[in-house]
């Protein structure tokens, strides 16, 4: 009988360990389920309920099937600002020669115009001098030859004021050694161009005294113009001094002193 009971006893511990075993599975399964509940996301039950979640078979994708066109694109857009780009350097440079031209180049050589080697703006165009002054004289070759280094140009007519001194005589040679002789002024022009280039200076001009009271141009022509200052003073050569006015800057002075001189050529 004691076995019985021992039987009994340990059937009835077996069922309540199972039943305490059901309850807490229970009592577990309950918790899950009140956790589901509170929380705003819930499990997917598949991939496929995701919003992105679309199956590969009916998603769209662009694709470039040329990837060249895009290159080619940018390659014309390229070459179009080039060329716009040359063609502006070349209306730049065309307008950068033209001012060149106008500020440097060559004046064509007018009658009455004050024209000096010394300025390239001024330098007188051979041709269309000769052209110019074809029909008024003989020679224009000579007329509108170039005066040569040092030499100025007035009127077709060329002067050459000098920086070394010597005397009336010997200035006068070496005006001829150079192709011309001691300046000859025939008009107001010439005598205020002149005495804008003396600085000052007392130059020998090629007027002397002839006889007792008669003054000569050395190419034997009377005077028309006279220009006379101070005449008080001896001596028969006349001088152009440049510390006087234009109107009254001739003055008679000994032949013999050692001043500069002008020479003039045609």
């Amino acid at each position: 009988m004691a076995s019985d009971k021992e039987v009994e006893v340990e059937l009835e511990e077996i069922a309540t360990v199972e039943e305490k075993e059901k309850e807490d599975k229970g009592k577990e399964e309950k918790k899950e389920e009140a956790v589901n509940e509170g929380n705003i996301y819930s499990t997917l039950s598949s991939p496929s309920e995701h919003e992105y979640g679309v199956p590969s078979s009916i998603r769209s994708y662009t694709v470039n099937k040329d990837p060249s066109q895009g290159i080619q694109r940018k390659l014309r857009v390229y070459r179009i600002v080039s060329l716009v780009l040359f063609v502006i350097c070349i209306l730049l440079l065309i307008v950068v020669l033209v001012l060149f031209m106008k500020l440097n180049g060559t004046q064509p050589c007018q009658a009455g115009e004050l024209t000096d080697e010394s300025s390239p703006k001024q330098e007188c165009d051979l041709k269309k001098c000769q052209e110019l002054h074809q029909e008024n004289y003989k020679q224009p070759q000579r007329l509108c030859s170039e005066c040569g280094k040092g030499w100025l140009r007035f009127e077709n007519t060329c002067y050459f004021l000098s920086h070394n001194r010597l005397s009336w005589q010997q200035s006068r040679e070496e005006c001829q050694r150079k192709g011309g002789d001691l300046a000859v002024i025939t008009n107001e022009r010439v005598q205020m161009y002149l005495s804008k280039k003396k600085d000052n200076l007392h130059y020998w001009i090629g007027l002397n005294l002839v006889g007792t009271n008669e003054w000569m141009w050395i190419n034997n022509t009377v005077m028309t113009v006279r220009y006379w200052g101070d005449i008080s003073a001896p001596g028969k050569c006349a001088i152009l001094a440049g510390n006087e006015p234009p109107q009254r800057s001739w003055r008679p002075s000994s032949c013999s002193l050692y001043l500069q001189y002008i020479c003039q050529k045609m």
